[in-house]
């Protein structure tokens, strides 16, 4: 199986497992990393994941939002978390989720919320998409138009991704 098909194939076991948690939770939070290119792993991206998970249910707590289900999941498509929640707005999950993102550290994370029709954007909530960690436009642009090379793209994930580690530690 080639580096692509690893990821395909492990975006679609998290679609799977994102479908199971959903027949029994209300709202999903899943945490993962912005790990440009292949491989999707790098040092410390489990405990990262592993950290903001505990972050997001400490802050779920006082909106009365109780964990259901909670996974982790290690596949082509890289490391990531998985957290089924109930009795919780799906939007301030979502505001949670965009808090952590805008962290000084938080454009190495990505924190999907998804309730059973589908995915909560950013844009949807705040008409404003995800800036791109090295440049500041949007990244979605950068990504479809390749205008950062690869390595530096890695090296500023690595970066990212060792000060998230520092202050999650904290």
């Amino acid at each position: 199986m080639t580096d692509l098909e690893r990821l395909l194939a492990g975006r679609e076991e998290r679609v799977s497992l994102q479908a199971h948690v959903l027949r029994v939770s209300e709202v999903i939070a899943q945490v993962s990393l912005n790990i440009p290119g292949l491989p999707k792993r790098m040092a410390g991206d489990r405990e990262v994941v592993f950290r903001v998970m505990g972050m997001i249910r400490r802050k779920l707590q006082p909106l009365g939002g109780g964990p259901v289900l909670q996974f982790s999941l290690d596949n082509g498509a890289g490391y990531a978390g998985i957290l089924g929640v109930d009795c919780v707005d799906p939007v301030a999950v979502k505001r949670i989720a965009m808090e952590i993102e805008d962290l000084p550290w938080g454009s190495v994370l990505d924190v999907d919320v998804v309730i059973r029709t589908g995915a909560l954007h950013r844009a949807g909530l705040t008409g404003i998409e995800r800036k791109c960690f090295l440049c500041g436009r949007p990244a979605k642009d950068c990504a479809r138009f390749q205008r950062h090379d690869y390595l530096l793209l890695r090296a500023a994930c690595e970066r990212l991704l060792a000060s998230a580690l520092e202050a999650l530690r904290e």
